[in-house]
C-alpha cells in the first residue's frame, strides 16, 4: 500500500485496526499465559483477560480518537471565535490524516471564503446604492432647486433695479419659484425619511409615495393595505415601506408594466406583502440580473430587508406574463399580544 494511502485512512479504519490489534495481542497473550499456567482457575483467567482487554482497547481507542479529532476540536474553537467576534479568524492548519475530517475542514474553509466574498460584494452594493441615492439627490438639487433659486434671484434683481415698473409681476414669479423649491426640498426630505411613516403608519406613507412618485409614470397602481388598522413595530414598518418603494421603483424602471397591484395583510402571526405586475417578466436565468448594478440593489435589497426580520422573499415570474414577489415577515410575540 502506498505511504499516502496509509496516512489517509479514515478514523473508522483506524479504530477497527486498533481494536483488531488489541484482540490479536490478547489472543496471543492469552494463549501464552494459559500454557504457562495450566493449573490456573478458568474463571480467574477469563476475568483477567476481560479486564486487560477492556483496558487495552480503551487506551488504544483513546489514542486513535484523540489524535483524529484534535483538528475538529480546533476547528470548532475557531468557528466559535468567528461567531463571537463576527470577523474572519485564522483557521488551524490542516493537520488531520483522516480523509473525512479533511473533507469537513475543507468544506468549512470554502464556506468561510464564499461568505467573505459574498459579504464584500454585498457591502459594495450597499455603498453603491448609497452613492446612487446621493447622486440622485445632488442631481435633483442641481437641476431643480439650484436653477429655480437662481431664477428667483434674477426676478428679485429685476425688482431691485427697475423698482415699481415690473415689481409686482417679478415678485409674484419669485414667490412661485420659491414655493416650487420648497416643494422639491420637502419631497427630497420625505424620500430620505417620510415623517408620515412615523406619524401615521404604513398605509398613509405608501399612499403618499404612490401619489407623489408614480402618478406621472402612467402606471396604474392598485393598493390594498387599508385593512391594517394597527401600528406594526417601527422597524417592520420601515422595512415594509422600503420594500414597497424598491418593488414599485423596479416595476417602473424594468417591467414595462401598465398595472401593478400592491397587497399587504397582517395576521396574528405574520405580515404578507405582495406586489404583482403585468410586465415583461423574466425567466430563472434572468432573475440574478434583477439585482445587478443597473437596477440598484433590486431583489437583493428586498431579500436582505426581509431576512433581517427573519422573513422570506419568493419570486414568481413568467416571460411576457408579469412578475409577482411575496414577502412574509413573522410578527414578534410582543406585537401579537401573546
Amino acid at each position: 500500500m502506498p505511504l499516502r494511502s496509509r496516512r489517509q485512512r479514515s478514523t473508522l479504519t483506524r479504530v477497527l485496526s486498533a481494536n483488531a490489534g488489541v484482540i490479536l495481542i490478547g489472543a496471543v497473550a492469552g494463549t501464552l499465559v494459559t500454557r504457562a499456567f495450566p493449573d490456573a482457575s478458568v474463571g480467574l483467567l477469563i476475568v483477567g483477560y476481560f479486564a486487560c482487554g477492556v483496558a487495552l482497547m480503551a487506551i488504544a481507542n483513546y489514542i486513535v480518537l484523540r489524535r483524529a479529532f484534535r483538528p475538529l476540536l480546533e476547528l470548532s474553537r475557531a468557528m466559535a471565535s468567528i461567531t463571537r467576534a463576527e470577523v474572519r479568524q485564522p483557521l488551524p492548519a490542516e493537520s488531520s490524516q483522516d480523509t473525512d475530517l479533511q473533507t469537513v475542514s475543507q468544506a468549512v474553509r470554502d464556506m468561510l471564503d464564499r461568505l467573505a466574498v459574498e459579504s464584500r460584494a454585498y457591502k459594495a452594493k450597499v455603498f453603491e446604492s448609497i452613492e446612487d441615492d446621493r447622486r440622485r439627490i445632488g442631481r435633483e438639487l442641481h437641476d431643480e432647486t439650484s436653477q429655480s433659486l437662481a431664477a428667483a434671484l434674477l426676478n428679485l434683481d429685476v425688482v431691485r433695479s427697475e423698482g415699481s415698473v415690473v415689481g409686482p409681476d417679478s415678485l409674484a414669479n419669485a414667490r412661485d419659484i420659491i414655493y416650487h423649491c420648497l416643494g422639491q426640498l420637502r419631497l427630497l426630505i420625505y424620500d430620505l425619511r417620510p415623517s408620515m411613516l412615523d406619524d401615521f403608519g404604513l398605509a398613509p406613507a405608501v399612499h403618499w409615495y404612490v401619489e407623489t412618485h408614480l402618478q406621472a409614470s402612467g402606471l396604474r397602481v392598485i393598493t390594498d393595505i387599508d385593512s391594517i388598522d394597527v401600528r406594526l413595530p417601527a422597524t417592520m414598518e420601515t422595512a415594509l415601506y422600503r420594500i414597497c418603494q424598491e418593488s414599485l421603483a423596479n416595476v417602473v424602471k424594468h417591467a414595462a408594466a401598465t398595472r401593478v397591484v400592491l397587497h399587504i395583510t397582517a395576521t396574528s402571526e405574520q405580515v404578507s406583502l405582495t406586489v404583482s405586475d403585468n410586465g415583461v417578466g423574466f425567466g430563472p436565468k434572468e432573475e440574478a440580473r434583477a439585482s445587478d448594478a443597473h437596477s440598484g440593489m433590486g431583489l437583493l435589497s428586498i431579500r436582505e430587508r426581509a431576512e433581517a426580520l427573519d422573513g422570506s422573499l419568493t419570486v414568481y415570474s413568467v416571460l411576457d406574463r408579469g412578475t409577482q414577489i411575496q414577502v412574509l415577515i413573522p410578527l414578534p410575540t410582543e406585537a401579537t399580544g401573546a
